[in-house]
């Protein structure tokens, strides 16, 4: 394949062969060949045809291909257009990504000087009294929240018809692009981001807030290793109006609980465990623990087991394998019931699998477990200390003997 090239910034220049080639779906080399029969062809009189054409002739590229190279095209006419633009205090850099109720963008606070991620609600929904009021209960929801594990949100605001708040702009990788990459998670990462994301959720589940939509594509992984959960948009907290109804089913069909699948109101905090345990089954095993259609998943997620992990992998260990299947247990009451539970079993396999520690930064059960874990060495370092102090104590006595005696002569010898 031929390297990569710089993706244009002006519309006039995002030509199909120079997309094709930045996507890796097309080489220099095919470009040059099709380019050829094009000449060869207005030679001889033809009109001259589009090289997308001719590369489907070939057979150089399929369809879907032409297809895909064509949305990206879209897409950057769109983020070139949006580029430069200014939505109240902040400037449009590009667009990150996009989610059930908005669409998120590299921005900066022009106040501040600093880069934030901005999340600026649908135009569809701007005119919807009900998703509008949900897009108002997330923002200021979240921003009540502050914990190292969390996404934080810096600033909620209306400008003309537009409603958006900014939140960190966090420098990583969201876990779905590693597993993208890489297939599937090590032990060690999968516990350290585990435990970290177990830590906001036991922040949340202190404030009464279920956050029903936990997934790979909702952690973000930064350089440092720091795991943050974010996108919030569909949490939901008891202490807040509703703004769900009986039966509506919100979450993410691969990894959704059973009681959400169902469409059940009252969820609580083992609803995201069991969310959290779908998305350790894929960190670990390279992919979800349902496939199929959305509705052929969520039934499965009600009424069938999983494929077990130890028949995927071999290399985990067998308490690794049990705190993800009691996460998934289909039964709420069969989960775990509580967080320092759950930490605690996590930070098991941590240490067995001799994996650094992971400071949360919160006074928690978990990170007390993990000071307590080191009792033992501080133990063994005391009494190995005990004998040294005892070793000091008897020189000390012997010095002061010893001048004693010397003392002793002098005024004996001086009589």
């Amino acid at each position: 394949m031929a390297d990569s090239v710089e993706l244009p910034d002006m519309e006039k220049d995002l030509d199909f062969a120079t997309l094709a080639i930045a996507h890796r779906v097309l080489t220099r080399e095919q470009l040059e060949e099709a380019e050829r029969t094009i000449n060869r062809e207005a030679e001889a009189g033809k009109p001259r045809r589009p090289v997308e054409d001719v590369l489907l002739e070939k057979g150089v590229l399929k369809s879907d291909q032409v297809w895909a190279v064509y949305k990206a095209k879209e897409r950057l006419i769109r983020d070139a257009r949006a580029r430069g633009q200014r939505i109240g205090g902040y400037e449009i850099m590009g667009k990150l990504g996009e989610g059930g109720l908005g669409v998120v963008y590299k921005a900066r606070q022009l106040s501040m000087g600093r880069i934030v991620a901005l999340k600026v609600l649908h135009e569809r929904w701007v005119t919807d009294d009900e998703f509008r009021k949900r897009f108002l209960v997330e923002a200021r929801l979240v921003g009540r929240l502050s914990h190292p594990n969390l996404i934080q949100v810096i600033d909620v605001g209306r400008y003309k018809s537009t409603l958006y708040f900014s939140m960190e702009f966090v420098d990583g990788e969201a876990v779905d692009a590693i597993l993208d990459r890489e297939g599937r998670m090590d032990l060690q990462s999968t516990v350290s981001i585990a435990i970290q994301v177990a830590s906001a959720l036991e922040y949340l589940h202190q404030r009464r807030i279920v956050h029903r939509d936990v997934k790979p594509g909702n952690i973000m992984v930064t350089k440092g290793g720091i795991a943050k959960l974010g996108d919030f948009g569909f949490v939901k907290s008891s202490l807040e109006s509703v703004l769900s109804t009986e039966g509506e089913v919100l979450g993410t069909p691969d990894y959704i609980s059973p009681e959400a699948a169902r469409g059940e109101k009252n969820l609580d905090f083992r609803s995201d465990l069991y969310s959290l345990g779908t998305t350790l089954y894929h960190m670990l095993t390279g992919n979800p623990p349902f496939g199929g259609s959305v509705s052929d998943v969520m039934d499965q997620h009600i009424k069938s087991e999983p494929k077990s992990i130890s028949s995927i992998t071999k290399d985990l260990p067998p308490k690794m394998i049990e705190v993800v299947e009691k996460l998934m247990k289909k039964r709420p009451a069969d989960r775990y019931q509580n967080f320092s539970e759950l930490l605690n079993d996590l930070d098991e396999v941590r240490r067995a699998a001799k994996s650094p520690v992971v400071s949360t930064g919160m006074p928690s059960a978990s990170v007390a477990t993990m000071a307590r874990s080191s009792g033992p060495a501080d133990s063994s370092l005391a009494k190995s200390v005990a004998p040294l102090k005892t070793s000091l104590y008897v020189v000390g006595g012997l010095l002061v003997v010893a001048v004693a005696v010397i003392i002793y002569l002098l005024v004996f010898k001086q009589g």
